[in-house]
Formats: C-alpha cells, sequence, structure tokens
C-alpha cells in the first residue's frame, strides 16, 4: 500500500516512487555532468570560454574540507562522508515534512559533495576548472561546489521565507 504522495521516497512494497527516481536521476546527471567537464578539461588543458572573462583551467584543490584537517585526504573523505550522511538521513528520517523543492536541493549538495569525494579519493585532489580571472574575484571552483553552492543557498532561502511566514502569521494572530 502506498502512503500518501510526497510522504514516502520508497512504497510499502520497496519500489522507488517517482519522487524517488527523479532524486536519484537528478544526483546521477550531476555528478557525471561535472565528472566529464574535469577529465575533459583535464585533458583539453586551458580553454577560453569568453575571452578575458571566463576560463576553463585546471587547478588541484588540496586544501582541507572546510578547514579540517591539514591536506589529510582521510580526513577529507570522512568529514564528507559524515556531512553526507546527515543529510541524507535528515531526507529519509524527516521525508513526511521536507517538501520536493527541498529534497531537490539538498540532491545537489549531495551531489556536489560526493563528486568532489570521488575525486579526492581518484586523484587525491579536487579539480577546479571554472575560473573568471580578474573579471570577477572568485577562486576557481568546478560544478560540484557549484551545486553545494547553490544548495546552501536555495535552503536557507527556503527556510526564511518560512520564518517570515510563520512570524507574519504569528504576528496577524496578536
Amino acid at each position: 500500500m502506498e502512503e500518501e504522495e510526497g510522504k514516502t521516497l520508497v512504497k510499502r512494497d520497496n519500489k522507488l516512487t517517482k519522487e524517488s527516481i527523479l532524486l536519484i536521476s537528478i544526483v546521477v546527471v550531476i555528478i557525471l555532468t561535472d565528472q566529464v567537464l574535469k577529465i575533459w578539461v583535464q585533458s583539453a588543458g586551458e580553454i577560453s570560454i569568453i575571452s578575458g572573462i571566463l576560463n576553463f583551467k585546471v587547478n588541484e584543490n588540496n586544501s582541507p574540507a572546510y578547514g579540517i584537517g591539514s591536506n589529510s585526504k582521510i580526513m577529507y573523505v570522512l568529514t564528507n562522508v559524515v556531512i553526507l550522511g546527515v543529510i541524507f538521513k535528515f531526507i529519509t528520517t524527516q521525508n513526511q515534512f521536507v517538501d520536493k523543492k527541498l529534497k531537490i536541493f539538498l540532491g545537489f549538495i549531495i551531489a556536489g559533495g560526493v563528486s568532489n569525494v570521488i575525486d579526492k579519493l581518484l586523484r587525491g585532489y579536487v579539480t577546479e576548472f571554472i575560473d573568471f580571472g580578474q573579471v570577477i574575484n572568485l577562486p576557481v571552483f568546478n560544478v560540484a561546489d557549484l551545486c553545494v553552492l547553490i544548495g546552501w543557498v536555495t535552503i536557507v532561502a527556503i527556510f526564511a521565507s518560512f520564518t517570515v511566514k510563520e512570524w507574519r502569521g504569528k504576528k496577524k494572530m496578536t
């Protein structure tokens, strides 16, 4: 028997729901896109997308995860696995309280994190390649980083919007 739509990721007969398939597909597409682009840029070298503004060039990022550890691959992987595990646990245990939008953006974070962990495990560093040079003072980054950033910023916006709505609702009641 299936529970109310949007309330479960797996039907009672252990078949994946459409929502689960969508989330898994998003995660897989992001990981594959990031990994394929990293391989392509590494083989092609520096590529000028928009001359003087946007370049693809390989940057080997050996920095530790979230400033934790001293360039230790094990610490990087463990830190990411713990954070990704907490997010996954949240999605699965709080499923009935988490709407589809939030799950999608949590999926962005999971995909970005997994893709960067794949890099660290396979190459020993994270491949960064999107470079805005001197135009915008940003560090070199990759698709996985961008997905993590989009995921967190969107989640903060969702929670902020919800909080403002709740605050306005309580204010009207007084």
